[in-house]
């Protein structure tokens, strides 16, 4: 990609603001504790300098309405507790693309948040037991990502605030990307899913 279209998809992003990582601060704990019973953690983790300048707003879709998680930006990476069972996340830096899980209680997963080059967007990755995986546990990058990510959280306050601001805009861009998600094979699909066996205790 040129330089020339690099910087018109940072600037269309910052015209836009949908980045809202203003509102993220450290969070009061820096470690990864595992997950309260009952409950389950998706750990997003943001590396690449690639498209530094445009954040990752991070949402759960629960019955096709997004539940804000928070804005990640390189070095960062975010702790989102929530319940067991089958899941479908959604990022979006100027063009969003979804993570889907089949999540165990009382487990921990990682996710990896890639740049797309090609649409300025941004790809939630899951990070897989399996060692074969493009992104795995048994990686020596994984436990670099943890140590070298310093996590942060949203002010709820002004989370809140930014939703209820955004929300009729996201829900739109949401089903624009969740039908072209819909157009990829089984095979693709299970590449972007945390299965059961890929948390950890």
């Amino acid at each position: 990609m040129s330089k020339a279209i690099v910087a018109a998809v940072v600037l269309a992003a910052l015209a836009l603001g949908g980045c809202a990582s203003s509102m993220m601060v450290p969070s009061a704990s820096q470690e990864v504790r595992p997950a309260a019973a009952g409950k389950v953690q998706v750990v997003f983790m943001r590396t690449s300098i690639v498209a530094g300048a445009i954040g990752a707003d991070l949402f759960e879709v629960e019955n096709g309405r997004l539940q804000y998680i928070g804005s990640l930006s390189h070095g960062y990476k975010i702790v989102h507790e929530t319940t067991p069972g089958k899941k479908t996340f959604m990022a979006y830096g100027t063009a969003a693309d979804f993570m889907l899980g089949d999540l165990e209680a009382g487990k921990t997963y990682y996710s990896i948040v890639r740049p797309n080059w090609g649409s300025g967007g941004m790809i939630p990755t899951p990070i897989k037991v399996h060692p074969t995986a493009a992104y795995n546990t048994s990686m020596p990058e994984f436990r670099k990502w943890i140590a070298d990510t310093k996590r942060v959280e949203p002010i709820p306050a002004e989370r809140d605030a930014w939703m209820a601001k955004e929300k009729d805009r996201m829900q739109q861009i949401y089903a624009q990307y969740w039908a072209q998600f819909q157009g990829k094979s089984d095979a693709q699909k299970a590449e972007r899913t945390l299965e059961r066996e890929d948390g950890m205790r």
